[in-house]
C-alpha cells in the first residue's frame, strides 16, 4: 500500500507542469489524486481478495482465466498504462542524477552525449533488474520496503524534525517523530517478513493458467 501512494519523487515535475501554479492548485491536484488512488486501491484490493482469497496473486490479473475477454482488455490497458508511466520514472531518475551526482548548473542544459548515455544506462539497468524475476509480488514488496516506506514516512518526518525550530521532543514535533519511528518499524518488519516468506513471495503462476480455469462445470 505504501508503494501505491509513493509519488514524492514526481512532485517537482508535476508542480512545474501546472499552469500558474500556486498552493491552492497544488492542494487540489494532490488531494484529488491521492483520494482517487485510495478508492481504486481499496476497490481492487477488497474485490480481488474477496473473490480469490488464498489464490490471490501479486498481479491480480493473473487470477483471471485466459479466455476472459473483459480481463484481456484490462491486461491490454494495464500494459499501455505501464508503457506511459515508465518514461516518467526514468525522467525523475535522470533529473536526480544530473542535478545531484553530475552537479549540473541550474538552467544550463547538460551535453546531449551525456544526456543520451545516461538515458540509455537507466533503461538498460532497469531492464536487467526487471528480467531477474517474473513475480510482481516480490517486486512490490521490495519497492515498498526499500523505497516507498522511507520516501512516504521516514524522510519527510526527518526533514521536518531537522528544519523546524525547537527540541526534538517538543509537542509540535511529536507527530513527525512518531511518523519517523513508525516508518522505521514498518521497514524493519517488512524486511524480516520478506526474508521469512521469500520462498512463497518469489513463486507465482506467471504465464500459467490457474487450475480452476480448467474446471468446466457448464456443458454446451
Amino acid at each position: 500500500m505504501a508503494f501505491a501512494f509513493m509519488c514524492h519523487h514526481n512532485t517537482f515535475l508535476i508542480y512545474s507542469s501546472i499552469a500558474e501554479a500556486n498552493q491552492m492548485k497544488w492542494e487540489i491536484v494532490t488531494h484529488f489524486s491521492i483520494m482517487t488512488s485510495l478508492m481504486v486501491a481499496i476497490l481492487f484490493g477488497v474485490a480481488g481478495y474477496g473473490t480469490f482469497r488464498a489464490y490471490s496473486q501479486g498481479d491480480l490479473l493473473e487470477n483471471y482465466c485466459w479466455n476472459d475477454d473483459l480481463m484481456n482488455i484490462s491486461r491490454l490497458l494495464f500494459s499501455i498504462q505501464i508503457l506511459l508511466t515508465y518514461p516518467i520514472e526514468c525522467f525523475v531518475t535522470r533529473e536526480v542524477i544530473e542535478n545531484s551526482l553530475l552537479r549540473r548548473e541550474p538552467n544550463v542544459p547538460i551535453s546531449e552525449k551525456v544526456h543520451y548515455l545516461l538515458t540509455l544506462g537507466i533503461i538498460f539497468t532497469t531492464y536487467i533488474i526487471s528480467i531477474t524475476t517474473s513475480c510482481l509480488g516480490v517486486v512490490l514488496e521490495l519497492n515498498g520496503v526499500l523505497a516507498a516506506v522511507p520516501l512516504a514516512y521516514v524522510l519527510p518526518a526527518v526533514c521536518y524534525l531537522q528544519l523546524e525550530e525547537g527540541l526534538i521532543f517538543c509537542r509540535k514535533k511529536l507527530p513527525a517523530l512518531g511518523l519517523a519511528i513508525f516508518g522505521v518499524a514498518v521497514a524493519f518488519l517488512g524486511v524480516i517478513f520478506l526474508i521469512i516468506d521469500i520462498d512463497k513471495v518469489n513463486t507465482c503462476s506467471k504465464g500459467v493458467e490457474m487450475d480452476y480455469c480448467k474446471n468446466v462445470t457448464i456443458a454446451n
